[in-house]
């Protein structure tokens, strides 16, 4: 047996036994000779019963000085308070990599397939921003749920635009310039718009996702960067953008936007003329936006469980470690065929009519929750590290929105509002939950490293 508190009380209870017998002895000199058989037996019945107690107690603590396994205590990953932004950049339907990504003061740069994530301190709004030397600059809004457990993953894909090359505009004629990707932008430039040969590059691009609310918001159908930013003209560029649905049907009420610092404005109406083509003029470069007003209103939130992955270190002492694979999907769907969406709505207006504007709506939508109508799957690591005599479950759990869009629409001479309900994956949920072992428990005299 180890001398240790149970040893010491047993030392102790032996003394005071020893004085006890002490004292009988001189107790017994003093009484009476027809006594001193009861007292004798009274002197070993004390001292019986303090031996007794002082080695039931000397067995008691003995016992729970034992050496007992204590399990190996660290701190999971899993549980800090981290919250992710995660996604992918693609250019031209490829992965593009070595796009920087920054949201605050954290930032990341995509891997060769395109993807990225960044670790937020806190599941505040932000604006995260996508840069790349030859490309247009694009933000986007993120925010996350307000019932957000730590460890949630937001999910964004965008799309990345190269400029496109130089055109020099001359001081003393007037020139037509058309956007050369998608050919939907032109600027005419009047003679003496610029007082000397000045070089411009005009590219089409897609916009950032927006954190959608319910209530009204700017849908762009066309968005273009004029460079050199802040470029001034003599006199007033005429803006115009093409009618991106056809013959049968044009949006209604369309404004033009302009981008400076950060902030878009609208700057007043992008008038049709009828002859296919939105109007405005413009009196400098920056970012500019044909924009069409949108109504959105939240429908269904869902989750569902992907998957369950059980870490089983119950009996085992030392920590263990671990990967995890977090897979879920990414991007957004029209919760239906577009086409058929919008032929119940516009009975009668022709096929290619419908084609048209489906592909409008669908580059309309995509200003609004980032990337192209598609999803793909997206798989991201996470390192747990677990207790010893402990077992962590980690259930992986998707969430998707629903949100219907609304936009106006003219169609044989009346305003239609379209509906479009769309489907998008807003990433995941990490619940973890613990289980520990019998050692985890507390006792007299048991410890926990």
């Amino acid at each position: 047996m180890k001398t240790g508190a149970g040893g010491i009380t047993i030392l102790i209870l032996l003394k005071i036994t020893w004085s006890i017998w002490l004292n009988s002895q001189n107790s017994i000199k003093i009484i009476i000779n027809k006594k001193e058989d009861k007292m004798r037996t009274n002197k070993y019945l004390v001292v019986s019963m303090a031996m007794s107690l002082a080695v039931t107690i000397g067995v008691g603590f003995s016992s729970c000085k034992k050496d007992e396994p204590t399990p190996v205590i660290v701190e999971n990953p899993l549980d800090a308070e981290v919250y992710y932004i995660a996604g992918k950049v693609i250019s031209e339907n490829n992965a593009l990599e070595g796009v920087k990504v920054s949201a605050s003061s954290v930032e990341a740069t995509t891997a060769a397939d395109g993807t990225f994530q960044l670790e937020m301190k806190s599941k505040d709004d932000c604006i995260v921003t996508f840069e790349k030397s030859g490309y247009v600059t694009v933000t986007a809004e993120v925010g996350f749920p307000a019932d957000a457990k730590k460890q949630s993953i937001v999910l964004l894909s965008q799309e990345l635009e190269t400029k496109n090359p130089p055109v020099t505009i001359s001081s003393d004629v007037e020139q037509t310039v058309i956007e050369v990707k998608r050919k939907m932008i032109e600027l005419t430039f009047p003679a003496g718009a610029v007082k000397s040969a000045t070089d411009i590059t005009v590219t089409a691009y897609k916009e950032g996702a927006k954190k959608t609310q319910a209530g009204t918001v700017r849908a762009s159908l066309s968005t273009v960067n004029c460079e050199p930013d802040g470029q001034s003209f003599e006199k007033p560029i005429e803006l115009r953008m093409k009618n991106p649905t056809g013959k049968g049907v044009y949006f209604a009420d369309v404004k033009h936007y302009v981008e400076k610092n950060g902030v878009w404005s609208e700057t007043g109406a992008a008038d049709y003329n009828g002859n296919g083509y939105y109007v405005t003029s413009i009196d400098g470069f920056s970012n500019h936006s044909f924009g069409v007003p949108c109504s959105s209103q939240k429908g269904t939130s869902k989750t569902e469980n992907l998957k369950s992955i059980v870490i089983d270190n119950l009996g085992k002492m030392d920590s263990q470690e671990q990967s995890i694979d977090v897979t879920s999907h990414l991007g957004w769907k029209i919760d239906g065929t577009t086409s058929d969406l919008l032929k119940k709505q516009l009975a009668g207006l022709s096929d290619s009519d419908i084609t048209a504007l489906s592909g409008a709506v669908e580059l309309t939508l995509a200003s609004l929750v980032g990337g192209a109508p598609s999803v793909g799957e997206m798989t991201l690591k996470r390192d747990a590290r677990i207790s010893g005599d402990m077992k962590t479950t980690v259930s992986i759990v998707e969430r998707t929105t629903t949100t219907v869009f609304s936009f106006p629409v003219v169609f044989g001479g009346q305003t239609v509002a379209l509906t479009i309900p769309v489907v998008k994956y807003d990433g995941v949920d990490l619940v973890i939950t613990t289980e520990k072992g019998a050692s985890h428990g507390t006792h007299s005299g048991g410890s926990v490293e």
